[in-house]
């Protein structure tokens, strides 16, 4: 039976979310369209950095991550337990991994239904989830590092020290201060991306910042 289980976490992680190297925060991807309705041939990939961001796509690209919170809340919800009920051995073992395998196979229709209705190709999806992730993914780590509080904090202690000690401590504030910088500027994320993509993403960065924060609760399972 377990090996009944791992067929269906491999389908489970082939359709899951693309994640965020520095963060590991999950954003909205999709790696195959096996279960989405026929259509045309699927598009290709893009280069890794050559997806061209616009206002336009932002936008759908929001209305499809508030559609896709739901799909995943219901998949998360739909897979919970089916790990220790397959272990179990129980002779609802197989009924179990069938239910699994359905709840990702409705996953993969809602996601194609939720690109179809914010007019989103699957080049469009993966390319902006990619520079979605990468900046907002970058400000919240700025966020949790809180880099801006701790350089003030050193700024603070060195403005009390005698010159010399100022001085010593120097180093270490410019290097805070450039650190702090690269955050707010989104310097590395820029020089990959290019500025006109990360402005485009920093168009709607309130409501991306909300949903990539909701997305975290729909995979924890503490969502409000």
């Amino acid at each position: 039976m377990r090996k009944v289980l791992w067929v269906l976490a491999g389908v489970v992680t082939l359709s899951g979310c693309k994640k965020d190297a520095d963060t590991g925060v999950p954003a909205p991807r999709v790696e195959a369209e096996a279960a989405a309705p026929a259509g045309p041939p699927p598009e290709e990939e893009t280069e890794p950095g050559a997806y061209v961001v616009t206002r336009e796509k932002v936008d759908a690209y929001v209305t499809y991550q508030q559609r896709m919170l739901d799909v995943y809340g219901q998949q998360v919800k739909g897979l919970q337990g089916l790990g220790a009920l397959v272990d179990a051995g129980t002779p609802e073992a197989m009924a179990a991994a069938r239910a699994g395998l359905k709840v990702v196979e409705a996953k993969a229709k809602a996601e194609a239904e939720a690109r179809a209705q914010a007019g989103l190709s699957v080049v469009d999806v993966n390319g902006l989830a990619e520079v979605v992730t990468a900046v907002i993914g970058q400000r919240q780590l700025g966020r949790t590092l809180q880099y801006e509080e701790e350089l003030a904090k050193l700024e603070a202690l060195q403005a009390k020290l005698p010159e010399a000690q100022r001085a010593e401590l120097g180093a270490q504030v410019a290097s805070m201060r450039q650190q702090v910088e690269a955050f707010q500027k989104l310097t590395d994320v820029r020089r990959q991306y290019g500025d006109a993509n990360v402005d485009a993403v920093l168009t709607r960065e309130d409501d991306l910042v909300k949903n990539y924060q909701e997305m975290l609760r729909v995979f924890t399972g503490t969502r409000r």
